[in-house]
């Protein structure tokens, strides 16, 4: 999500949620003993005459030293019109394990106006070239090893997505992306296949909508959803999401913001005053008691703009960004220098050193290869993405959103992930919508979220893609809805956190029975042995009111705090012996 999008209230944003399923066993991907590399000699099922137009050379992506394998990119059409000049971008990477099924898995990127393929570079996709990295690396945590994968540029006007932009709401964007699905699906004969559905950010629109969008239709050749992810998703209007969790969360991540006593006291206060903490502490309840009310605490009539003196979430990243001038809304912790970002981005900074050249998708070498249109590329772009600037979806009162139900209980499976860090959507955001949703007939979490999020042991055999393990923060499910509160993450929490997401995946195709699982990764081919011991309770602490923490310490000492001795895999803080040279003791925040 950019963050203008979240300071400037111009975009009218609506109320939604998710959940989480297994699909049957009978339509489970092998072990990872039974996985089967592709080989290259034979002929891809995805390769016709209408695809071989998209197929992007492997080893001639620029800066890339190695083969990224078989993948597919281009615009298609955003109706059945084929000369519709309005298109979207995307990038497909068929599974590398042969023994996947027909299904496929879809990545939207938020904003609104962020591209999808910036985060294949950065987040979840076959080539990793992060911020701060010398060179693209070969991404161990690539969702296209477990399933086949396609990024998305949507709306029109995000990315590489070409047009005139035309939506006004959610069901526009919807039916734009449902519009271009079926000339994907026809083009690549994916007929019948399942389709999941991921996003981050301000996908906590895009994704509710289209996948509530794909039920209604009622088309399994199209359209067989079968769930839906979303990390760090906006899902309701500010003041839930900014205003109203803020000085909770800068007090218990008091330590890493280092604000004097004087601001800490006066942000309080303002908190009570403006009637933000006394909503969390009666709405944050296991189980909800009641629907929250459509009028919102300290703001105007509009229920976005602020009261006077209740613009607390601006007043806070102020403050925070004087006490550290690299202060990121993505990740708190964050700390200076700003790391130079081959997408331009750079945590919103935009900031490129002199001499290094355009963005790498800007590069006209790098669009050849992909077959981009020759126009400007921007991670997030500046331009509106909806008529007018304004998203005029219906706001059904806060943290609810009348599609999110249908997509639980028809598909019994979705995860909503938080990083702990992310302080430019608040996790205490996430569960305040929650806790307002009805659905499987009762309102919110019934029970508080104490749950370990165990992430299996493995072999970290480079140090570009090494990840932790052991308990790594929270995961708690219900009728088909899981909530994972990831500790060592902010705002991309695929990018923090890679192995959690990946897990995450795993758990959403049914891999794994969930997040409690000692299983090892299904990619896993040491089969690496797992603790089988006691694991206690998650190491984000959530409690009546919100969360307390996300990362280690006594629930007792202030500042940044999980339950005392919540994390019981292994020993004390040691994560697991990463496999390198030595073993490492890792402390999360």
């Amino acid at each position: 999500m950019r963050w203008s999008a979240i300071a400037h209230a111009s975009v009218a944003v609506a109320t939604l949620n998710l959940k989480q399923m297994r699909p049957p066993l009978a339509e489970q991907a092998l072990s990872p003993r039974q996985q089967q590399s592709p080989d290259p000699s034979a002929p891809s099922r995805f390769v016709n005459a209408q695809t071989e137009k998209f197929s992007v050379n492997g080893t001639a992506l620029p800066n890339v030293d190695f083969d990224v394998g078989e993948s597919y990119a281009g615009s298609l059409p955003i109706s059945s019109n084929a000369n519709d000049t309005n298109q979207l971008f995307f990038w497909f990477f068929p599974s590398e394990n042969q023994t996947v099924g027909n299904e496929i898995t879809i990545w939207l990127t938020g904003g609104p106006g962020c591209s999808s393929v910036g985060e294949l570079l950065s987040e979840n996709g076959p080539v990793l070239w992060q911020p701060g990295v010398f060179k693209p690396v070969r991404n161990k945590w690539s969702w296209h090893r477990l399933t086949n994968m396609v990024w998305v540029d949507q709306p029109i006007g995000s990315g590489f997505s070409q047009g005139n932009v035309t939506a006004r709401n959610e069901f526009d964007v919807a039916d734009q992306f449902m519009g271009f699905w079926r000339n994907f699906v026809d083009a690549f004969a994916l007929q019948g296949y399942r389709v999941y559905i991921t996003g981050s950010s301000y996908s906590g629109m895009y994704c509710p909508y289209i996948a509530s969008a794909m039920l209604d239709a009622n088309d399994t050749q199209y359209f067989d959803v079968r769930g839906m992810q979303v990390f760090d998703g906006l899902y309701s209007n500010n003041p839930i999401p900014q205003d109203i969790p803020v000085s909770s969360f800068a007090t218990a991540w008091s330590d890493v913001l280092g604000f004097n006593d004087s601001f800490t006291a006066s942000m309080q206060n303002r908190s009570t005053s403006c009637g933000y903490q006394d909503y969390l502490d009666k709405y944050i309840a296991y189980p909800a008691t009641e629907q929250q009310p459509s009028a919102l605490p300290g703001v105007e009539s509009d229920q976005v703009t602020p009261v006077e003196g209740c613009g607390l979430f601006n007043d806070v990243f102020t403050a925070a960004a004087e006490v550290n001038p690299c202060f990121s809304p993505y990740t708190i912790t964050s700390l200076c220098p700003v790391k130079y970002d081959p997408l331009g981005f750079s945590d919103g900074t935009s900031y490129i050193p002199d001499g290094s050249g355009p963005a790498y998708f800007n590069r006209p070498d790098v669009k050849a290869v992909i077959h981009a249109p020759d126009k400007e590329w921007a991670f997030c772009t500046n331009e509106a993405v909806f008529v007018n600037g304004t998203d005029t979806s219906v706001v059904d009162g806060p943290g609810s959103q009348p599609v999110i139900p249908n997509v639980i209980d028809r598909t019994q499976n979705v995860i909503l992930g938080h990083g702990s860090q992310d302080f430019v959507l608040i996790s205490d955001g996430t569960l305040l919508s929650i806790q307002n949703m009805t659905w499987g007939g009762m309102l919110g979490f019934q029970t508080r979220p104490t749950e370990p999020l165990f992430i299996p042991y493995h072999v970290n055999d480079n140090f570009e893609t090494v990840a932790g393990a052991g308990v790594l923060g929270t995961a708690h499910e219900e009728r088909g809805l899981t909530y994972i509160a990831v500790a060592p993450a902010g705002h991309f929490l695929a990018m923090d956190a890679p192995q959690v997401a990946f897990r995450s995946m795993e758990v959403l195709l049914g891999r794994v029975e969930g997040f409690q699982s000692l299983a090892p990764f299904t990619t896993d081919t040491n089969n690496t042995a797992q603790p089988d011991v006691d694991m206690g309770n998650g190491t984000v602490l959530i409690t009546q009111g919100g969360v307390v923490g996300g990362g280690n310490g006594d629930a007792s000492s202030g500042g940044n705090v999980v339950s005392s001795g919540a994390r019981k895999v292994g020993s004390n803080n040691w994560l697991g012996c990463i496999v390198l040279s030595v073993c490492i003791w890792v402390t999360l925040y």
